[in-house]
C-alpha cells in the first residue's frame, strides 16, 4: 500500500469515526456523549482489528482466527438498538445483494456491545431479520471479552440510563461498517452516508483488484 492511499485510508478512517460517533441508538440524541477516539498506523496498516475471543450465535466458542480465508464486513451495536442498528444491517445486506457473486467473498459479522441483553439465543434471533445480510453471523460475550474487542477495533460505545426501556438503559455508539481483509487487516470503512450502490462497488472493485 503507497503512503498516499495509507494516508487517505486513515484520514477517511478518523472522519468516518468523528461522524459516526453523532449516530445514538437513544430516543434523546442530548444525551449522546461518545467522542471519536484516536487513528494509529503500525508498520504502514491502520491499527483497527487484532485477536479477539467470542461466543457466536449458536453458542460456539470463536476467535478472529476463525474467520480468516473471507473478507469481513463488521459491525458493532446491540439487539435493542431501535433504528441505528437496523438500518446500517440492512443497508450492509442491500449492498451485499447489489454485489452479485462478489458477495460470496464477504462474510458479515454483528458484534453486539451489549453483554447483559445479547445472549447466543438472542443473536441467533436477531441475525435472521428481514433486510439483513444472509449468512450474517451474531457474535457476543462476557464484558471483559466486549471491552477488548471494542478496543481493537477502535470502536465508541457508553451505556446511557433510558426510562422508555424495559431494562432501563440503552448505549449509543459509534456507527460504522468495517471492511477487513481475509487475513482480518483492516481495509475500508462505510458509514451511514454510504449508499448501498458505494458499498457493492467498493466490494466489488476489492475482489477483483485486492486494494
Amino acid at each position: 500500500m503507497s503512503r498516499i492511499i495509507f494516508k487517505r485510508l486513515v484520514a477517511g478512517l478518523c472522519t468516518a469515526i468523528a461522524i459516526s460517533a453523532m449516530a445514538a441508538c437513544s430516543d434523546n440524541n442530548n444525551n449522546l456523549k461518545a467522542r471519536s477516539g484516536q487513528v494509529t498506523a503500525v508498520s504502514g496498516k491502520a491499527a483497527i482489528g487484532g485477536a479477539y475471543n467470542l461466543v457466536d450465535h449458536t453458542g460456539k466458542p470463536v476467535t478472529d482466527i476463525d474467520f480468516h480465508g473471507k473478507a469481513q464486513l463488521i459491525y458493532f451495536g446491540f439487539a435493542y438498538c431501535p433504528d441505528i442498528c437496523p438500518t446500517a444491517l440492512q443497508q450492509m445486506g442491500a449492498a451485499l445483494a447489489l454485489s452479485g457473486k462478489a458477495a460470496d467473498y464477504y462474510q458479515p459479522i454483528f458484534i453486539t456491545i451489549d453483554s447483559e441483553r445479547d445472549t447466543p439465543k438472542m443473536l441467533a434471533q436477531y441475525v435472521t431479520n428481514n433486510g439483513f445480510p444472509d449468512n450474517l453471523i451474531g457474535l457476543t460475550g462476557n464484558p471483559e471479552q466486549l471491552k477488548h474487542v471494542m478496543k481493537v477495533f477502535k470502536v465508541i460505545g457508553q451505556k446511557v440510563e433510558d426510562p422508555k426501556s424495559a431494562s432501563g438503559y440503552t448505549y449509543d455508539h459509534s456507527s460504522i461498517i468495517y471492511m477487513m481483509d481475509k487475513n482480518g487487516m483492516f481495509v475500508d470503512v462505510f458509514t451511514h452516508t454510504t449508499t448501498p450502490q458505494q458499498i457493492a462497488d467498493r466490494l466489488i472493485s476489492y475482489k477483483k483488484t485486492g486494494r
